[in-house]
């Protein structure tokens, strides 16, 4: 299970689906370019 766009995370342990990283800053999913 992973976190989609917009999700809240945590930076130190990233979650997030593939393509997307957690935003150190917003901490929340980010679709990576």
């Amino acid at each position: 299970d992973c976190l989609g766009w917009f999700k809240s995370c945590d930076p130190k342990n990233d979650k997030c689906c593939k393509n997307y990283s957690c935003s150190r800053r917003d901490r929340w999913c980010k679709y990576d370019l």
